[in-house]
């Protein structure tokens, strides 16, 4: 039995961009290079994934959210972090993230442009930060399923 173990992916959404992409598990294969057995690092896909991240422009209470792309067809991986009503900040650190996508396809340019255009369409609105922000309720770090 593995309890813990030290081997860990990379920030920013990477292993889910080498699974997306190009098929591999990347977390099955640090568990069997953990335990000593050779890892399936073979592609069974031969595409493109890239990431885009949702931040608040200053910190503040997030008060709306519209236009966050759902998970289908081209966009396999989706996640919202931070509730409305709650406190956000400014990009500082990766956990000032508000959310993530992860856009797939064929083409590496077609990918990206659809990953901007699906970015451009995200509109949040954040009131500023009160003085005192220990009276405001953080946001959530859970994901909620889109």
């Amino acid at each position: 039995m593995v309890i813990e173990i030290g081997a860990r992916l990379a920030a920013g959404q990477i292993g889910f961009l080498i699974q997306h992409a190009l098929g591999i598990d990347v977390w099955a294969a640090l568990l069997d290079v953990a335990l000593g057995r050779p890892a399936a690092l073979a592609p069974s896909a031969r595409g493109y994934a890239a990431v885009r991240f949702v931040t608040s422009p200053h910190t503040g209470r997030l008060t709306s959210l519209y236009g966050f792309p759902r998970r289908g067809p081209g966009v396999p991986f989706v996640r919202w972090r931070a509730a409305i009503g709650g406190l956000v900040r400014e990009p500082g650190a990766n956990g000032h993230r508000l959310g993530s996508f992860v856009v797939t396809g064929l083409d590496a340019v077609e990918v990206e442009e659809r990953a901007d255009a699906l970015l451009r369409r995200v509109r949040i609105h954040v009131e500023p930060a009160p003085e005192n922000t220990g009276q405001v309720r953080p946001a959530s770090t859970s994901a909620i399923a889109l």
